[in-house]
């Protein structure tokens, strides 16, 4: 039986199980690596991955910027770079996750979803490096940076993130993990200066 959420109908993924009675027949998964050919789903999929990527550059340089700018100023201390460095590093974890999961669903093998999901942040420690020797360059840059970063995220989330998670019968729990991810964050904010 269909269940219903947010007035959307639940559908079951191509591919996964037998097909149900009277829809169409199931597409085999598709080998390692290998993506169905036209699908608009593997474009979602690249979209989302080149996204958290170039997102993840501004972040490595905020990062870089906040230890190398350490002293410079009075409001440039390392508890503040450490700080910036921990919200950062937190929300790392899920970008990973969104990087890896849709591969994995696409038919990666398991190791190399997740190798992908690491390669998708390695851009970061490198930034981070390059934003540290150059502070003096990097930081009249970083509001600019970190707002393409936010600017990228939120084209992602909402253009394909969020109708997929409506589509998919997930929309009460990705609205409630959003709030948590929200709280979590303006936790740490508050809590760590």
């Amino acid at each position: 039986p269909d269940k219903a959420e947010n007035g959307e109908p639940y559908q079951r993924r191509r591919g996964a199980g037998p097909a149900l009675p009277g829809s169409p027949a199931a597409f085999p998964a598709p080998r390692d690596g290998a993506a169905v050919a036209g699908s608009s789903s593997w474009r979602r999929i690249v979209l989302m991955i080149l996204a958290i990527t170039i997102h993840n550059i501004p972040e490595g340089l905020a990062v870089g910027v906040g230890f190398g700018a350490v002293g410079k100023s009075a409001s440039a201390t390392f508890q503040s770079a450490r700080n910036l460095a921990i919200g950062i590093g937190i929300q790392n974890f899920p970008e990973g996750l969104a990087v890896s999961l849709p591969l994995r669903g696409a038919g990666f093998s398991t190791w190399k979803a997740f190798w992908y999901g690491q390669l998708s942040g390695m851009v970061e420690p490198l930034a981070g490096v390059f934003g540290a020797f150059a502070v003096v360059l990097a930081e009249p840059l970083l509001p600019y940076a970190l707002g393409f970063a936010a600017g990228a995220m939120v084209y992602v989330v909402m253009d394909d993130i969020v109708p997929e998670a409506q589509s998919s019968g997930n929309g009460k729990l990705a609205s409630w993990t959003s709030i948590l991810g929200f709280v979590v964050m303006m936790s740490l904010d508050v809590g760590l200066g």
